[in-house]
């Protein structure tokens, strides 16, 4: 009992140091980008990891490799934050890895958690499949009991705001409390799926019992569109421009019904003899697969020319074909254990898997510098011709190194260094509908835009001009014009505006809005005017502009006031009789 509460306790730490970062990370942002984000990624990645070696954290043959690769991985953070440029150009790179962490963490862990502990022993297989498959139900029950309280909380705070009592729907729902206590739940589901193995196990027997009746039924998809191929011919495939990512789901899918067959690679043949060939003939289908794929791609690569979702596609079209092989290579083999091979081939391919996952994400892969090369090379070898060139995709959709090799592409086209004159002329043009950014080009828009028409009706109040600029605002509602009304809302003895829209159609009308003068001298904004009594606050502009034309208009003193609680101030909404 004593090393059970020491261990508890060990995953609470984990977890209060977490919430501690969680709740922390407002104000370590300010300090800095890059520090923010390392410290969360230790935080996240470091912690779950030494949750999940469990007993072996005791160990320094398991907690040192765990410990190497939480600061490997804080190092490439740090790194890769400080790449992003002030204006957020690089903001992609760091998306880019948050992403590929998932995967990243979740194959390390599951070496870190099978490594021997006992010097001189090497990693099994054995151990691997359990650490891989358990790793899963395990975070998974974690973030199940984080769902549980959470919906615990709800009813607990709801329970007591219906007696009036606000105090826990204040505090359970506040970003001080969350920060911390879903943490320390999510520990605590750790460390439940770590002391209960044998429930992990059996929803791990599970899955595999779905594996195994799910394999021959994909087995059958593979076989049959294998098949009729010939039949049908490529072009249909290549014409529907989705073809990689069908092709590599199906691909996906199969591999991984087909490790939960195989499991450890110790168990007896799942299926009758007939049924095992045919899906050993279905696994060779698997390199067509991801042949298909990795041309599909290759082909819109030929045609528009790389960008970072077909340089992943082609990326993910190798690893699958790289898989394929493997299982390939195990069914050509025979081995007496069934698919005995893919014991061998797995773990080097999982490593496979995280090395290319950090060269993405390096500028020996990075698939953004890598995409900025290949468009600009294009153009100047004349694969792509300069009218057809998305000079608008390359200076704003390609970040930093899109707007680098925009600007020295301008300058070359300027001195004439590159292509001919008649296709520099080409160029110009469509580099001249990129000179300005989004907002430039938006503003510039409405600058030329005539100007909304601004009809006062009665006298016009002080400061009236100042309307104008407003009306020129993005967010104005004087699109078609605006009719504007001084009336003294409040009886203040000072008159706000009224500023109410013209409507192109009818139903579409945007509502009033209501202008009050500061204590600057400026007129400011404070709110819409709305039909209450009718679903949506919809207002009919045209017909209140009639009718403050022709005085029908008056103020009304409320029959009902309106009620001030705490922090609350509630309208009532009455229809008069």
């Amino acid at each position: 009992m004593p090393v059970t509460h020491r261990f508890l306790g060990f995953y609470l730490l984990i977890g209060l140091l977490q919430g501690i970062v969680f709740y922390s990370f407002n104000t370590l942002h300010a300090l800095g980008q890059p520090l923010s984000f390392v410290i969360l990624t230790l935080a996240l990645v470091g912690g779950t990891t030494l949750q999940l070696l469990a007993d072996k954290a005791r160990h320094w043959r398991a907690l040192l490799p765990a410990l190497v690769f939480t600061l490997c991985v804080g190092a490439m953070t740090l790194w890769i934050s400080y790449r992003i440029e002030p204006a957020g150009g690089g903001g992609v790179n760091i998306v880019a890895w948050l992403f590929s962490l998932l995967p990243l963490s979740y194959i390390s862990a599951s070496f870190l958690s099978a490594w021997p502990v006992t010097q001189g022993q090497r990693w099994r297989y054995e151990d691997l499949f359990h650490q891989a498959w358990n790793g899963v139900f395990i975070v998974l029950g974690a973030l199940i009991l984080v769902g549980l309280c959470g919906l615990l909380g709800m009813l607990w705070s709801r329970l007591f705001l219906m007696l009036g009592i606000e105090f826990f729907e204040r505090y359970l729902w506040s970003d001080g409390f969350l920060s911390i206590s879903l943490p320390l739940v999510f520990a605590l589901g750790m460390y439940m799926g770590i002391r209960n193995e044998k429930v992990i196990g059996q929803m791990r027997s599970m899955l595999f019992g779905v594996c195994r009746w799910v394999l021959p039924m994909i087995a059958l998809i593979s076989v049959l569109f294998t098949l009729t191929l010939p039949f049908t011919g490529l072009k249909q495939i290549w014409a529907t421009g989705y073809s990689t990512p069908i092709l590599l789901v199906l691909a996906g899918a199969q591999l991984f019904l087909l490790n939960g067959v195989f499991q450890a690679g110790d168990q007896p043949r799942p299926y009758p003899k007939w049924l095992t060939h045919f899906i050993e003939l279905s696994l060779l289908c698997l390199p067509i697969f991801a042949g298909l794929a990795f041309y599909s791609s290759w082909l819109r690569v030929e045609q528009y020319a790389l960008s970072p979702q077909r340089f992943i596609a082609l990326t993910l079209a190798l690893v699958c074909g790289v898989y394929g092989l493997a299982a390939v290579w195990a069914v050509a083999l025979r081995s007496p254990v069934w698919l005995g091979n893919l014991r061998t081939t797995n773990p080097p391919l999982a490593l496979l898997s995280c090395v290319m996952l950090v060269l993405i994400n390096t500028p020996v892969l990075d698939p953004v510098r890598l995409s900025v090369d290949d468009q600009v090379r294009r153009l100047l070898d004349g694969r792509t011709k300069p009218e057809a060139f998305d000079a608008d995709n390359l200076r704003f959709g390609l970040g930093k190194a899109g707007e680098q090799a925009y600007a020295k592409l301008q300058v070359d086209v300027d001195q004439g260094r590159v292509l001919n004159p008649e296709a520099r002329r080409a160029l110009r043009e469509r580099m001249d509908d990129t000179a300005l950014s989004y907002s430039e080009r938006y503003a510039n828009e409405r600058a030329r835009r005539p100007k909304p028409e601004l009809e006062w009706i009665g006298p016009t109040p002080k400061g009236c001009e100042q309307f104008v600029d407003i009306s020129l605002t993005p967010d104005s509602i004087c699109e078609f014009g605006c009719v504007l009304w001084a009336v003294d809302l409040d009886q203040d003895g000072q008159s706000e505006v009224l500023v109410v829209p013209h409507a192109r159609v009818h139903h579409e009308s945007k509502p009033p809005r209501i202008y009050a003068l500061d204590g600057k001298g400026e007129w400011d904004d404070r709110g819409p005017l709305l039909w209450t009594q009718w679903p949506g606050g919809y207002v009919d502009t045209e017909t209140l502009i009639h009718d403050i034309r022709e005085g029908k208009v008056s103020l009304v003193t409320p029959r009902y006031r309106q009620l001030q609680s705490s922090d609350m101030l509630l309208t009532p909404v009455i229809r008069e009789p």
